[in-house]
């Protein structure tokens, strides 16, 4: 069919054929558990979905923010962001945004947690260095790549965050291929 319907927890996301979604059938219930355990929401805080796809991490992340909170999803797929205005049409407290993350990233004021899923080559030095300049309290980053991975990670690590936590899972079995999530953090001001 051109369009599916995918059930993660509670939530129906449409996603049509030429959106994004996870291969594994248990990767978008794995996933977001262990984004929402990194990321600790508390209710009325500000969320950057920064490569939201169709929603997958901020119909996850709705139920923690409430009617106080929001989350703004940021995605360069049309597609993919009109399944996302389909899948959050009753809530005001999301806002959607197509086009290049790189470019839209240097409007945001402010977040109090950012949560991305880049492509296979990582969110880069650029988007890093304006995901720092909002501040937010949390980074929480999921990777498809571990080399890029690791160099943003340097990236983050030059503009005051540090490695926390990291979870990786084994979403492609019989292949070289992981996904993981990382937790990045202020750095200690001595």
């Amino acid at each position: 069919p051109a369009v599916l319907h995918e059930r993660v927890g509670e939530d129906l996301l449409q996603v049509s054929q030429r959106s994004f979604w996870q291969g594994h059938k248990r990767a978008p219930e794995v996933l977001t558990h262990a984004v929402r355990e990194f990321a600790q929401i508390q209710e009325g805080e500000d969320v950057l979905d920064l490569y939201g796809g169709v929603g997958l991490f901020t119909s996850a992340c709705l139920h923690d923010v409430g009617a106080h909170g929001s989350i703004h999803l940021v995605e360069g797929s049309k597609d993919a962001t009109n399944d996302a205005k389909v899948n959050f049409a009753s809530h005001s407290n999301v806002e959607i945004s197509t086009g290049d993350v790189a470019k839209i990233v240097t409007r945001i004021d402010r977040a109090d947690v950012v949560i991305l899923d880049p492509p296979r080559e990582g969110a880069g030095k650029d988007v890093v260095q304006d995901i720092a300049r909002i501040s937010p309290r949390s980074i929480i980053y999921v990777a498809c790549d571990p080399a890029a991975l690791a160099r943003d990670t340097a990236y983050l690590k030059e503009n005051g965050y540090e490695l926390e936590k990291l979870r990786a899972f084994d979403l492609f079995p019989m292949t070289h291929h992981i996904e993981s999530i990382a937790l990045f953090t202020p750095s200690e001001v001595s």
